[in-house]
């Protein structure tokens, strides 16, 4: 298992999103609504983000990059010097622990006050392009949990260990108010070092 600095994610989450069109920078009533409910820390809200910015449906691009315009502005503005969340990215092969340390190590941070959001990136259903869904399944005791948000993503064919929306989920998950941000990556594409 490897254990990842915040530092690292913090500069692989460093991308610039392209400004969105004329078209998509009139606020729609989906992206106010969606924004305001993750500004209130709306586990709901959190879950429909993502899947927005997860999305690869073209019409869903124009919204995912407004609301994520929203989101740096909020993230930047609640900083003020300060430093934002405590990212934490895990890999290794299968087998090794991750989703028992990282339950096991939630836990600990909820009961000490933290708001932990874990975004798991699971391999690909070779029927359906989704996530397999296999680490959450095994953070019972974490899911339970009202301070903690599990995400599984599915790569879709993305290497590295990441999907390619992973740092626009971290930058939603400290949105919504959860400040340690722990990724858990496909143990087989650790050796691409990208996390």
């Amino acid at each position: 298992m490897l254990l990842v600095s915040w530092r690292t994610l913090r500069s692989l989450c460093r991308r610039v999103h392209t400004k969105p069109s004329a078209e998509a920078a009139m606020e729609s009533a989906r992206v106010r609504r969606l924004f305001d409910g993750l500004a209130a820390g709306e586990r709901a809200a959190l879950a429909q983000c993502i899947t927005l910015v997860e999305s690869t449906a073209r019409q869903d691009h124009d919204e995912a990059q407004h609301l994520l315009q929203l989101v740096l502005q909020e993230n930047k503005a609640r900083r003020r010097g300060q430093l934002g969340s405590f990212r934490i990215g895990l890999t290794g092969p299968p087998g090794t622990g991750k989703s028992t340390f990282i339950e096991t190590f939630g836990k600990f941070l909820t009961g000490s006050g933290y708001k932990v959001a874990v975004l798991t990136v699971d391999p690909s259903s070779a029927v359906t392009g989704g996530s397999l869904l296999g680490d959450k399944t095994r953070m019972i005791q974490l899911t339970r949990d009202p301070n903690a948000y599990i995400r599984p993503s599915p790569t879709r064919g993305h290497g590295g260990g990441v999907t390619r929306t992973t740092c626009d989920a971290i930058q939603l998950c400290e949105c919504a108010g959860y400040n340690v941000v722990l990724v858990e990556t496909v143990g087989e594409f650790c050796k691409d070092g990208v996390l």
